[in-house]
C-alpha cells in the first residue's frame, strides 16, 4: 500500500513505530505474567485477580495525571523518571513474589506498577501530529491501532512460549526489559524532544483537555464504543460455551480482532473525506445492525462471520476517533487527552463486560450480551453526529 510506504519514508517514523511495538507488547505480557506469577507463588486465582484489578485501577487513575506532567514539562525527563520508578516497582514485586509476602502486599505492588507505568501509548499518539501532515494522520493512526491490536494478541502468545522454558517470575523480568527498551526508543525520538513546553495559567487549566466540549463528547462516544466491545468479549465466549464448544471461544474473539486490524489498515490507506460526525454515526449504526444479527446467529460459524464483519466496521471507527480526538484537544493537552481516551476505554470495557455477564446469567442466553452491545452502539449514533470537524487553534482555545 502506497500510503504506508510513504509514511515509513518520513524521517523518525520507523523509530517511533519500533518504540510503539515494544511499549505496546509489555502491558498484555505483564497482565498475564502477573496473574500466573501470583498463582505460582502460592496465591489463588482470586488473589491474582485482585492484583490485576489493583493494577488496572491504578493505570486508569494515574496515567492521565502522568500524561499531564508530560504535556507540561520535558517529556523525555518525565518518561525516564517514571521508568526508573516503575523498574523499582518490578524489583519490589519480584521480591514479594519470591518471599511469599501476603496477598495485600502483592496487590499493593501491582497497584504501584500501574501507578508508575510510563504513558507510552498517549505519548506516541500525541507525537504523530508533529511527525506527519494532517493528510497522513489517518494512515498513522490506523497503523498505530493495528499494531496495538497485534501486540495484544502476540503478548500472551510470547508469554506462553517463554513459560515452556522458565518460570513466571523470570518472564516478569523479561517484560521489564522489553518495557525499558521501548521507553528508551521513545525517548530517543527527536520529535519528542522538540515539543515546546506547555503554556500554563489559563483559567481552566486544572481541567486539562476536559475543559473542551468536543473532547468530552468524543470521550463519551469512546465509553459507549468500549462498552460494546466489552459486551462482545463476554458474549462470544458465552455463545461458544453454550454450544458445547468452549475451545472455539478464542476463534470468535480473533475474528473480531482480525476484522478490526484489516479494516483499519484499509481505511488508513485512503484519504479521509467528509465530516467525521456522520462517518462515526454510520459506523455505530452498522455495528448495531451486525450485533443484533449476532444475537440471533443460528450457528457458531455464522457468529464468527458476523463478528468478523463487526471488526471490519470498528477498525475505521477506532482510527477516526483517534484522529478527531487529537484535532479537538488543545495542543498543550494532547497527551493527556489520549490518556483520557485510554481511561475511558477501560471504563467502558469494564462496565460492558460486567453488564453483559449479568444479562447472560439472568436470561441464560448468550445473545443477550450482543443485544446489550447493539443497544449501546445505537446510543452512540446521535452523539457521533455532534462531533464537529477540526476547529482553528483560536476556536479550540476559546472553547
Amino acid at each position: 500500500m502506497r500510503a504506508y510506504r510513504d509514511l515509513l519514508a518520513v524521517p523518525e517514523v520507523p523509530r517511533l513505530l519500533l518504540a510503539i511495538v515494544t511499549t505496546r507488547l509489555a502491558p498484555p505480557m505483564l497482565t498475564l505474567t502477573l496473574l500466573l506469577a501470583v498463582v505460582d507463588a502460592g496465591g489463588s486465582y482470586a488473589s491474582a485477580g485482585l492484583a490485576l484489578t489493583g493494577y488496572a485501577v491504578a493505570v486508569a487513575v494515574c496515567v492521565p495525571l502522568s500524561s499531564r506532567l508530560i504535556d507540561r514539562y520535558p517529556a523525555h525527563r518525565i518518561l525516564l523518571g517514571l521508568l526508573t520508578t516503575n523498574l523499582i516497582g518490578y524489583g519490589v514485586t519480584a521480591a514479594a513474589l519470591l518471599g511469599n509476602w501476603p496477598t495485600g502486599v502483592l496487590i499493593a505492588c501491582a497497584a504501584a506498577l500501574g501507578a508508575t507505568a510510563p504513558p507510552c501509548g498517549p505519548v506516541a499518539r500525541a507525537t504523530w501530529p508533529s511527525l506527519v501532515d494532517a493528510g497522513r494522520l489517518p494512515t498513522a493512526f490506523a497503523l498505530d491501532g493495528a499494531l496495538n491490536e497485534t501486540m495484544y494478541v502476540c503478548g500472551p502468545v510470547l508469554v506462553s512460549a517463554l513459560l515452556l522454558v522458565t518460570r513466571p517470575i523470570v518472564v516478569l523480568g523479561v517484560v521489564a526489559a522489553i518495557l525499558t527498551a521501548g521507553v528508551l526508543l521513545l525517548v530517543a525520538t527527536p520529535a519528542l524532544r522538540r515539543r515546546p513546553p506547555a503554556r500554563t495559567g489559563a483559567r481552566r487549566d486544572y481541567l486539562g483537555p476536559l475543559a473542551t466540549g468536543q473532547v468530552r463528547l468524543i470521550l463519551a462516544v469512546i465509553v459507549l464504543s468500549a462498552f460494546t466491545f466489552g459486551a462482545v468479549m463476554v458474549g462470544g465466549p458465552a455463545a461458544a460455551t453454550g454450544a458445547g464448544h468452549r475451545d472455539v471461544a478464542g476463534v470468535l474473539v480473533a475474528a473480531l480482532c482480525v476484522g478490526s486490524v484489516v479494516s483499519a489498515l484499509i481505511y488508513g490507506s485512503r484519504r479521509r473525506r467528509g465530516a467525521p460526525g456522520p462517518q462515526l454515526a454510520l459506523t455505530h449504526a452498522a455495528v448495531t445492525l451486525v450485533l443484533l444479527a449476532a444475537g440471533a446467529a443460528p450457528t457458531l460459524v455464522a457468529l464468527a462471520v458476523l463478528l468478523l464483519a463487526a471488526g471490519m466496521v470498528t477498525g475505521p471507527q477506532d482510527t477516526l476517533i483517534q484522529v478527531v480526538l487529537g484535532e479537538a484537544a488543545p495542543e498543550r493537552f494532547r497527551t493527556e487527552a489520549y490518556a483520557w481516551m485510554g481511561a475511558s476505554t477501560w471504563a467502558g470495557y469494564a462496565v460492558g463486560s460486567a453488564a453483559a455477564g449479568q444479562l447472560i446469567h439472568v436470561t441464560g442466553k448468550a445473545g443477550a450480551g450482543f443485544v446489550a452491545a447493539a443497544a449501546v452502539a445505537l446510543l452512540a449514533v446521535p452523539l457521533s453526529l455532534l462531533v464537529r470537524p477540526a476547529l482553528t487553534s483560536a476556536d479550540v482555545e476559546a472553547d
